[in-house]
């Protein structure tokens, strides 16, 4: 394989609609890197594709900001943000810009032309640490939610959030994500609690909420797992993904609000013990755990794929686990299978394509995974 491009065999096997084509096990089993690139000097910390899937930016620990070509398999450019740090770099509908966290001296989440390397406008709020950041479907407004116990809409033209909802969070911290309609807004809150929000009456607080099961009495992040990021399952957004911080992943259902079950892929622990801590910082802890960036899913919503710490990639079956006669939440399935990604350290990273037949995972290495 040249070291700048797809061989055209894998070309045309990305050049596929997921949505068309039958993402069952089987298919999922047999894909295997077409690609890997080992730049970064730090674990990738967070990736994001445009809107037409045709690119992808990564944010790293080594403080690099990196744009790849998703359909030749290159790495068109390299951006650092040494002063400020970076995070949950996302890209917008507007060609040639992307929004990230800062992680350093503030909180801000900066809008930065990757064309010229300067920046367009700084969206200033958020007094913690930033936990997500997403875009609207149409690439106009972004999501974001913070430590500081508050999630906001911003408009790209504007400095200020548009609407701020207060959650609380000040314990376990918090989560947000848009659902497939980009009309709800998915939060988990202080390791005990998931609202959903209207984004047309964002400041009035949930139209529904429910308790998160097995979150009962002390919420301490060591004692219990709190929820580290959240996802939902396309393309209805009935399902809701909850990424954990003991490394496991929580189904529920979003019409039901009731957990359908837990995926495991084995011991469910991301901290050494000399690690733990009677009463862990919310920012410290979130931070050791992906945000919720190894976890994903299919386009058509058939199989979730969760990077594990031992460098292997899960996945389940999802028609699988709705098939499971118990649906209380304290079923634990394990995966369908695994990938060996032949990533050196923890898998903090992973993302399917939502427009062609590809996935992404990272630790330090990057890895393009396609069908063989």
């Amino acid at each position: 394989m040249a070291d700048d491009f797809f061989p055209e065999e894998i070309l045309e096997t990305l050049r596929k609609d997921p949505l068309n084509s039958a993402l069952s096990p089987t298919v999922i089993r047999d894909f295997s890197i077409a690609k890997k690139f080992s730049d970064n000097k730090a674990a990738v910390s967070s990736l994001d594709y445009n809107l037409t899937g045709t690119f992808c930016i990564t944010t790293s620990h080594d403080e690099s900001l990196r744009i790849y070509d998703c359909m030749r398999g290159t790495r068109e450019q390299v951006l650092y943000s040494k002063k400020y740090g970076c995070n949950l770099a996302r890209f917008t509908g507007q060609p040639g810009y992307v929004a990230y966290a800062s992680t350093k001296i503030n909180d801000t989440i900066r809008y930065l032309s990757f064309e010229t390397n300067q920046y367009l406008r700084y969206f200033v709020g958020h007094s913690a640490f930033v936990t997500s950041l997403q875009r609207n479907n149409d690439g106009r407004c972004l999501m974001s939610a913070s430590v500081d116990g508050s999630v906001r809409l911003w408009d790209l033209n504007a400095v200020n959030a548009t609407s701020t909802a207060k959650v609380g969070g000040q314990i376990g911290g918090v989560a947000a994500a848009y659902d497939p309609s980009g009309m709800v807004v998915a939060v988990a809150v202080d390791a005990n609690q998931i609202q959903l929000l209207d984004v047309r009456e964002f400041s009035r607080g949930p139209f529904a909420s429910w308790s998160i099961s097995n979150t009962t009495g002390d919420p301490s992040l060591v004692s219990k797992p709190a929820v580290s990021g959240i996802r939902f399952i396309p393309p209805l957004g009935d399902l809701l993904l909850l990424a954990m911080t003991d490394g496991s992943t929580q189904l529920w259902d979003t019409q039901t609000s009731s957990h359908i079950a837990t995926l495991s892929a084995g011991p469910t622990n991301t901290m050494d013990k000399t690690e733990e801590k009677e009463e862990a910082p919310a920012i410290d802890f979130m931070k050791r755990t992906f945000l919720g960036q190894n976890l994903s899913a299919t386009p058509d919503g058939s199989t979730v794929l969760c990077g594990g710490r031992d460098g292997n990639v899960a996945y389940w079956d999802v028609k699988r686990i709705l098939q499971t006669n118990e649906r209380d939440g304290q079923v634990v399935i394990s995966p369908d299978g695994l990938w060996n990604g032949s990533h050196t350290g923890p898998v903090g990273v992973c993302a399917f394509n939502p427009f062609v037949m590809e996935c992404f995972t990272a630790a330090t290495s990057l890895s393009i995974w396609s069908i063989r």
